[in-house]
């Protein structure tokens, strides 16, 4: 299984120059735009996490901070997930690559509305080498206890349909049918990190698939590492 995250919504703020680009501010000192012209507060660690606490303040005009547990971005950030104060968390999203996984998998994914696909096909894609992902349950056992699978019977499908004048992208349609659920699939997703937390929140548990539960463990890391405040909270369901 392999898992990369290959975009993610960057933050402009830090890029703030006094003068040139104006923010909601106030009269009275200590305003989001000065926060913004500090280099210290809007450059240092997780700056992606920025346009989270931007889109919350906005909402209420709080660019003052009297609350010292709110007054950095890593406080506002938890009392917003506390609060459930989720939809701010729409403005910032992920993509991942993903390959290495089965059918079975994507087609679990896919339940999440909100998060959106690009899937290999298997209409067009010559699948008679594809891999047939090994379920984490079957993991060291004898290779007698995993049925074969039916590639022979995909290339000869495909082979005998061309010959009988269909064309290629037909034979793999038709041929497609026989093709086992574990096959190995890749695609590319995106979510905003309410639909990221929306499906941590189902399949980072014991009682998830045992494929999607390595995956889940997998993308809740990596969005951890950008969004450490979003997602300190979730934990596998025991």
């Amino acid at each position: 299984m392999k898992i990369q995250i290959i975009a993610y919504t960057d933050n402009r703020l830090f890029a703030y120059q006094p003068g040139v680009h104006r923010l909601p501010g106030n009269a009275g000192g200590s305003s989001f735009e000065d926060r913004a012209a500090g280099v210290d507060s809007w450059n240092s660690g997780h700056h992606q996490q920025n346009v989270i606490e931007f889109a919350g303040r906005l909402c209420y005009e709080s660019w003052d901070m009297p609350n010292l547990s709110t007054a950095t971005s890593e406080g506002y950030i938890r009392n917003i997930i506390k609060q459930g104060h989720f939809s701010v968390l729409e403005h910032a999203s992920v993509t991942f690559y993903v390959e290495g996984v089965s059918r079975n998998l994507s087609h679990e994914l896919i339940r999440h509305r909100h998060l959106s696909f690009s899937e290999l096909s298997q209409r067009y894609v010559n699948m008679s080498d594809a891999s047939v992902v090994e379920p984490p349950a079957v993991t060291g056992y004898p290779d007698t206890l995993v049925r074969s699978t039916t590639h022979d019977d995909y290339t000869e499908i495909v082979t005998t349909l061309v010959e009988e004048g269909k064309t290629r992208k037909q034979a793999r349609e038709a041929a497609r049918y026989y093709l086992p659920s574990g096959v190995e699939t890749k695609f590319v997703v995106t979510g905003n990190l309410r639909a990221w937390r929306d499906v941590l929140s189902k399949r980072h548990s014991k009682h998830a698939d045992a494929e999607m539960q390595i995956f889940a463990e997998e993308i809740l890391e990596q969005l951890h590492e950008l969004y450490p405040n979003v997602f300190e909270d979730i934990t596998k369901e025991m």
